[in-house]
């Protein structure tokens, strides 16, 4: 997940396969290609990803942000190398940069 936001939608923008992409967007865009619904057009899996059947809008984004840095925070906690927990400090802050952008 980059820091930046769609200037479309205004979700985050992700970098896959060096490829900087809104999903979203993206999947919009899918859905009109196949003449579905482009409100709940269907969401091939990333690598890594959940499988999830739509992307409604970005409060799903939002929660699924919230749920993940709340689990950064608790690998910090537990977390003896300093070196991982800069990394992890660094991940949580760019999740909260990303979750302040959905909100707005």
């Amino acid at each position: 997940m980059l820091s930046k936001s769609c200037p479309s939608c205004g979700c985050p923008l992700f970098e896959i396969k060096g490829e900087t992409l809104c999903v979203v967007c993206r999947e919009e865009e899918a859905g009109v290609k196949k003449n579905s619904d482009p409100v709940s057009p269907e969401v091939p899996a990333l690598p890594g990803e959940p499988v999830m059947n739509t992307i409604p809008s970005c409060p799903a984004l939002s929660n699924s942000l919230e749920e993940t840095l709340v689990a950064l925070c608790l690998r910090i906690r537990e977390e003896k190398d300093p070196g991982q927990v800069l990394v992890l400090v660094n991940a949580i802050k760019s999740g909260v940069e990303a979750l302040r952008l959905l909100r707005q």
